[in-house]
């Protein structure tokens, strides 16, 4: 069930361009790696929450989410998980070339893992997200390294 849930909803989000933070960033002047940072703040905390649907509206280039296939997304996980998660982590990250970065993050609490995938791009001082997927099986992520 937990491995059907991801497959189908990580596709919602495969093509992911830009967090909503480089909007921020554009008005303040603020570089790639305080972006970032403010991005991932407000990601983990809704992830955190199990609120995955609401950390998937935070990138831009979605268009319009299906908001219902995205509150059935949170229903799911509440289902999945029944508790929120305690802890976050960078459980390995890998500079590439050319302003590339791609990383695994995980959230647990006291029984449950989740592990989320970003595949990001710099260019002009400007992340962007190219790639968000999600999974509660860690190797399924690590395979994209």
């Amino acid at each position: 069930m937990i491995k059907t849930l991801f497959k189908v909803s990580s596709l919602v989000v495969f093509a992911a361009l830009a967090p909503m933070a480089a909007t921020a960033q554009e008005e303040t002047k603020i570089g790639p790696r305080e972006t970032y940072n403010e991005a991932r703040e407000e990601m983990d905390a809704l992830i955190k929450q199990r609120r995955l649907g609401d950390a998937i509206r935070m990138f831009e280039s979605l268009g319009q989410p299906d908001n219902k296939e995205l509150a059935a997304l949170d229903t799911k996980m509440r289902v999945l998980y029944k508790t929120d998660f305690t802890d976050v982590a960078l459980i390995r990250s890998e500079i590439h070339k050319n302003g590339f970065r791609q990383e695994i993050i995980g959230y647990w609490n006291d029984e449950q893992y989740l592990y989320v995938y970003l595949l990001m791009h710099t260019v002009n001082n400007r992340p962007r997200l190219l790639n968000f997927r999600f999974d509660a099986d860690f190797h399924a992520l690590n395979m994209l390294f």
